[in-house]
């Protein structure tokens, strides 16, 4: 067996050295950075656990079976399946109405929902829980938006709901996505749970890394860092900012995430992981999220201050929140905008190196989609195509 060099410490590069390691096969990881996991960054201060950017982990995901299989998910608490609708009609919950019945009838209540637009839900979810995920990355070129008018939906319950809840997966919001990775995220949401794990999204990655051998296991590397510059397959890349509060209550949230469904202003969602996860504040306290829209995100110089989106967060709840900004985050390169979007990569071009007796793989390259999923696929499919040849 070649001798393996692994570039990059994150979910990718991570799950090829979980891989390797299980196989007892000799391997070296490289991380230029000062911690593991890539865009999965938690900062912890004074109790608070704050991720750069709201993100969670979808249960359903195939590829983290992996991991759920070493019990690294076992303490992993799920948001309630809905969320909040926030608009001058103050806030109404959009709950799942068969996981969540009746809670999840109260949304008829709403301008923008109609009763047609309940039974398509039921019916979309209905028809894609049946499919394996690969089936999802055949055939359909539309895009997301042209996929849900083409369902059926309503253009206000489209603007209300669909347009920020997936903008936040997306971070896009002209939901230009194409329609397969909409058909898999759906699927994996009505199949499982969108988790925090304690202490943040960060937990993954360190319980993958606390397990591999520290010998063959290297932060701040510098031995391939002319290999470990910029990504040398992804040119374009969505962003995602977040401003994170400390406040006493859960402002009525629970474990709910909150939409913005107004159409205006800086904010996609709000979220209170705190309320999911304990370990999230410390004792007497909450997290808010507040997670801005993706163009807003973008023009990282022009970004509204904590103060102007704490008052633009007080509206949407019609409250005095008293809130007390903790931390701003921005991630310039969150996600892909230019993947191939199939379920698994088809090969490995670029990214393996092989010379005389090495293979060097770089785990910052090609992805099959933007998705956790996808990251760890991609290490698992390098450890296949090794123990092929």
């Amino acid at each position: 067996m070649p001798s393996i060099q692994i570039v990059g410490g994150g979910m990718s590069g991570l799950s090829a050295a979980f891989l390797l390691e299980q196989q007892h096969q000799d391997y070296q990881l490289h991380e230029g950075g000062l911690h593991w996991g890539g865009k999965l960054q938690t900062t912890i201060r004074d109790g608070f656990a704050m991720d750069h950017g709201f993100q969670v982990i979808q249960s359903a995901y195939p590829a983290l079976q992996i991991f759920q299989q070493k019990g690294y998910l076992s303490d992993a608490l799920a948001f309630g399946s809905g969320a909040w609708l926030l608009s001058n009609h103050g806030k109404t919950l959009l709950a799942d109405p068969l996981r969540e019945f009746p809670r999840g009838l109260a949304a008829l209540g709403h301008p923008s929902i109609r009763l047609t637009d309940v039974f398509q839900v039921v019916r979309l979810r209905n028809a894609l829980i049946r499919k394996q995920p690969e089936q999802f990355f055949v055939t359909d070129t539309s895009t997301t938006l042209q996929y849900l008018q083409n369902q059926g939906f309503s253009q206000p319950f489209i603007e209300a709901f669909f347009r920020p809840f997936f903008s936040g997966i997306f971070l896009e919001e002209a939901l230009k996505t194409p329609a397969s990775m909409f058909q898999f995220v759906f699927w994996a949401l009505a199949n499982g749970k969108a988790c925090l794990l304690p202490n943040g999204v960060q937990t993954l990655p360190n319980r993958i890394a606390a397990d591999l051998n520290p010998s063959k296991i290297h932060l701040s590397s510098q031995q391939l860092k002319p290999l470990m510059a910029d990504d040398p397959t992804h040119k374009n890349f969505f962003s995602t900012a977040v401003h994170y509060y400390a406040v006493d209550a859960d402002m009525g949230l629970g474990k709910f995430i909150a939409l913005n469904a107004t159409q205006r202003g800086n904010i996609n969602l709000l979220a209170v992981p705190s309320a999911v996860q304990s370990g999230y504040a410390p004792k007497g306290k909450h997290l808010l999220c507040v997670s801005m829209k993706p163009s807003v995100a973008a023009q990282e110089n022009t970004m509204p201050s904590a103060q102007a989106i704490l008052h633009e967060v007080d509206q949407l709840l019609q409250t005095n929140s008293g809130a007390q900004w903790l931390d701003s985050f921005t991630v310039k390169h969150a996600l892909p905008a230019d993947t191939r979007y199939t379920y698994q990569p088809n090969n490995f071009e670029g990214t393996v190196v092989q010379e005389n007796n090495h293979t060097t793989f770089l785990a910052t390259g090609a992805i099959a989609n933007p998705s956790l999923n996808a990251a760890i696929l991609n290490g698992i499919g390098f450890v296949e195509s090794l123990n092929s040849q």
